[in-house]
C-alpha cells in the first residue's frame, strides 16, 4: 500500500455515517499509516506529529463528542498526509527501488550461475569453451557485470562517479542518483586478508556521501570465514546510523 491508496482509504472512511463502521475502519487506517511510516524509515518527528494528529477522545458519555472528535482527527491525519504527500510518495518510490536492486544483488550469483555455468544447448552458437573463459578476476569485472544487469531497470545508473566529500573525492563504483546509492564493488585475492576487507569497507562507508551503500564482495579468493558475522558487522554499526549499509557477500 502506497500514500496514494492509504489517502484514498482515509477520503472513504469520510464517506461513512455509522459510527461503529467509522470508528472500526479509521483504527484499521491508523495501523496502515502506522506500518508505511515504520517500514519506510519515515523520520521520528513526522511519526510523531502523525501519531498526534490520529488521536481522539473516546467520550464513553457522549457518542456525538466522539463521532466528532474522530472526524476532526480523520480531517486532520488527511490534511497531514496531503501536506506531506510530495516526500512520502518520495521516499516510498526509493524503498521501492532499494528493495529490487537489493533483490537482483542477493540473485546475483544465480545469473552467474544460469548465464555462464550451466550446459549450453547444443544448437547455441555460444559453446561452454567461450563460456568458461569468462570470470570475475577483479573488481572491474564485477562492476561491468552489475551495470550491464542493473541498467535496463535503472537508465540513470552511472559508473564511476567522482564525488567530494568535504574531506577528500571519492570515486563510486556504481551509482544511483534517485535513491541516493552507491555500490561498491568488492573482489577479494589471494593477498588480501580479511582484516585488510573489513578495513577498506570500514573507510568506504564512512567517507561515502550517501544515504545509502551496498558493499558488494565477490569473495573469490575465500577469505570470509563466517559471512553473516560479517555482514552483521557493517549493517549494525552505530557509529554510521546516518546511512544505511548493507552487504552482500
Amino acid at each position: 500500500m502506497d500514500i496514494k491508496d492509504i489517502i484514498r482509504e482515509g477520503i472513504a472512511i469520510k464517506n461513512l455515517s455509522v459510527k461503529a463502521d467509522i470508528q472500526s475502519a479509521y483504527h484499521v487506517w491508523c495501523r496502515n499509516i502506522r506500518s508505511f511510516l515504520k517500514e519506510n524509515s519515515i523520520n521520528e518527528q513526522l511519526q510523531n506529529e502523525a501519531t498526534v494528529k490520529m488521536h481522539y477522545t473516546d467520550n464513553e458519555y457522549s457518542e456525538s463528542d466522539t463521532l466528532h472528535s474522530l472526524k476532526r482527527a480523520l480531517t486532520d491525519t488527511l490534511d497531514f498526509l496531503e501536506e506531506n504527500f510530495g516526500y512520502l510518495d518520495s521516499v516510498r518510490n526509493n524503498s521501492t527501488e532499494l528493495e529490487l536492486i537489493t533483490k537482483i544483488l542477493n540473485n546475483f550469483y544465480l545469473y552467474y550461475q544460469t548465464m555462464y555455468k550451466s550446459p549450453v544447448h547444443k544448437k547455441c552458437s555460444l559453446t561452454q569453451e567461450k563460456l568458461d573463459s569468462v570470470q570475475i578476476g577483479n573488481e572491474y569485472d564485477l562492476q561491468r557485470m552489475l551495470y550491464a544487469i542493473l541498467r535496463p531497470l535503472f537508465p540513470s545508473i552511472r559508473q564511476e562517479v567522482n564525488s567530494d566529500n568535504g574531506y577528500g573525492g571519492m570515486r563510486a563504483d556504481l551509482y544511483l542518483d534517485s535513491c541516493d546509492l552507491i555500490i561498491e564493488t568488492k573482489c577479494t585475492r589471494d593477498s588480501m586478508s580479511e582484516r585488510q576487507l573489513t578495513e577498506e569497507l570500514g573507510a568506504d562507508s564512512f567517507h561515502y556521501p550517501a544515504d545509502n551503500i551496498c558493499f558488494f564482495i565477490w569473495d573469490r579468493s575465500k577469505i570470509i570465514k563466517n559471512p553473516e558475522a560479517f555482514k552483521k558487522a557493517f549493517e549494525e554499526n552505530p557509529s554510521e546510523k546516518s546511512k544505511t549499509i548493507k552487504v552482500r557477500a
